[in-house]
């Protein structure tokens, strides 16, 4: 390194921070000294600056390890790099939000997660609560999370499935078991969306369905939703003809050109949705 205008200590604390992305991704202080090659005390500072930072935490059992951070820098990178996503999206998530009247969410996939990148929140005075964009949460709870999980490649489907049990249970309706949200990833490819009844939010129902990239492997996903008490089961169905049609609407304008998912069922009655 010898540009003159690169700080020695932040470019070392740096190279420390990124040595996280290798397996198992938690590490000792004795661990990353010997792969960086870095001195003990060097090394130390720029974990204590990282930590300080709110970069990384380290456990109970003297690992260092990488904190939600670096999920709202996926999701800065996934707005700068593929802006077309909430961009193409934003019309559709307007006419959700006007025609039902509720909350709309869009996210992305990143890794095995959810990034909220976008919202629309409903003007009534009891809503969902508002979700933070850049938030990531787990797929195996959730509207848009099911949806995407729905159709994720095998091993990151199975790797969700296999590490239930380690995974947050927001509700009394979060799934734990295995078997049973296998069936209703079934019963999601059967549909075309998915349905959160109190699995994420107690409170709350909505339907989200998953949206495709041009080369077919699903990207993100929309939802609908609002408190249990005003999503009847007729609307709620009503809102999964929406979502997917959305979610295919804004497929096709990314290039998807496929058919993923099935048709969906006939729209409720207005009189219904309102």
């Amino acid at each position: 390194m010898t540009n003159q205008y690169v700080i020695g200590s932040a470019y070392r604390t740096l190279r420390i921070l990124l040595a996280f992305g290798a397996v198992p991704h938690r590490f000792t202080l004795a661990e990353i000294v010997s792969s960086s090659g870095l001195e003990k005390s060097r090394v130390y500072r720029s974990l204590k600056t990282l930590e300080a930072a709110g970069f990384i935490v380290q456990g109970d059992d003297g690992r260092y390890e990488l904190t939600r951070v670096i999920h709202f820098l996926s999701a800065a990178v996934e707005r700068g790099r593929d802006a077309s996503l909430v961009e193409v999206a934003a019309p559709y998530l307007d006419e959700l939000a006007v025609t039902t009247g509720e909350s709309v969410h869009l996210g992305a996939l990143v890794g095995d997660h959810t990034v909220v990148l976008d919202r629309r929140e409903s003007p009534a005075k009891v809503r969902l609560a508002s979700v933070v964009l850049g938030q990531s949460v787990p797929l195996h709870a959730g509207a848009v999370p099911k949806a995407i999980l729905a159709y994720v490649d095998d091993a990151t489907c199975q790797s969700v499935l296999d590490n239930l049990a380690n995974l947050p249970k927001y509700a009394h309706g979060t799934c734990r078991d295995a078997d049973a949200l296998r069936a209703e990833l079934d019963a999601i490819r059967q549909r075309g969306y998915s349905i959160s009844d109190g699995d994420f939010d107690a409170s709350a129902r909505g339907a989200g369905a998953p949206i495709f990239g041009a080369d077919g492997i699903v990207v993100g996903g929309v939802s609908v939703g609002g408190p249990s008490f005003r999503v009847s089961a007729e609307r709620l169905q009503a809102f999964g003809a929406m979502v997917r049609r959305a979610a295919a609407a804004i497929s096709m304008e990314l290039g998807f050109g496929g058919h993923a998912t099935p048709d969906p069922a006939p729209l409720a009655p207005l009189d219904t949705v309102q």
